[in-house]
């Protein structure tokens, strides 16, 4: 299996977030695409009504995991303390029920088990 990072605490989502991100700049599989929704922080009224006019939308996961045979997985990103909002909820239910592969992470170690268990990271040679 893939060593994992010793930074597995981070004190907030954003710290978890990166610390994530940097670990996949390394692990990813090359047929893995991923991305992150930037559906959090602080913006002006005027630019979330916009956003929501182009359809942004509350609920979705923190991270989109593009994976080979059409799949798609789902992670979610919650330091100690948090909890899923009545959006997220909603949308782990449709993702779930429609077959996607979705978690939610309190730490890097979840986050890894994870994306190993849909086959998203790198292996090592026997």
């Amino acid at each position: 299996m893939i060593a994992k990072t010793v930074n597995a605490f981070p004190v907030s989502e954003h710290e978890l977030q990166v610390s994530l991100c940097d670990y996949l700049d390394i692990m990813v599989r090359p047929d893995v695409f991923w991305f992150a929704i930037p559906n959090g922080g602080f913006r002006s009224i005027g630019v979330a009504m916009k956003l929501k006019r182009e359809g942004v939308r509350r609920g979705p996961s923190d991270m989109v995991f593009v994976l080979p045979q059409g799949r798609t997985a789902w992670l979610e990103l919650k330091v100690k303390g948090g909890s899923l909002s009545d959006d997220q909820k909603l949308f782990r239910d449709v993702c779930l029920t429609n077959g996607h592969p979705w978690a939610v992470a309190k730490n890097l170690n979840e986050a890894i088990d994870f994306l190993a268990s849909v086959d998203a990271l790198k292996t090592r040679a026997a």
